[in-house]
């Protein structure tokens, strides 16, 4: 599994085009349950293996990554399970949803936050290992965005995990 983490960025872009062109199968369901799995794990061990490079570590909690990670994956199979494959609230239905309207807004920003911090802890890691005078701004955007920001991320994620750490956890 180690081999996913320095999978090359033109793979990846090839398996995401492939996936959104199956979506609407039964086969490009599977297909993009596989690749999501494969994503959150990727996701977890950058984080792991970024977190351990870092030279003070104790800015970034690497549990606080962990848990939020977790919260994503869990808000989104029991959404997919409890709603019949996700919701859709708005200013027409929220009277529909009633009562459970009023838990799943916080919760879905709540879900928003962890995204986004997630996004956050990943592009911060990278940027304090690299050192560089550039903004970790950039590498949330490449998050983001990441049909197209694999293609910057992924060398330099591969380039960071090939060196040897500067210390050891």
């Amino acid at each position: 599994m180690q081999k996913i983490l320095t999978i090359k960025p033109w793979i990846v872009f090839i398996v995401i085009i492939v996936s959104s062109l199956l979506s609407n199968t039964k086969i490009g369901g599977i297909f993009s349950f596989i690749l999501m799995s494969l994503f959150t794990y990727w996701t977890l061990e950058v984080g792991k293996n970024l977190h351990k490079r870092l030279i003070d570590n104790k800015k970034l909690s690497l549990k606080r990554f962990q848990y939020q990670i977790g919260y994503v994956v869990i808000y989104l199979v029991l959404t997919f399970y409890l709603f019949d494959g996700g919701y859709e609230i708005n200013n027409e239905n929220i009277n529909e949803y009633g009562w459970t309207a009023w838990v799943i807004i916080p919760l879905h920003i709540l879900l928003m936050y962890c995204m986004i911090h997630t996004i956050y802890f990943l592009s911060k890691c990278i940027n304090q290992i690299r050192n560089k005078k550039e903004g970790y701004g950039w590498y949330m955007l490449g998050f983001w965005f990441f049909p197209i920001g694999i293609w910057i991320i992924q060398p330099r994620i591969i380039k960071i995990l090939n060196e040897k750490p500067t210390r050891n956890n």
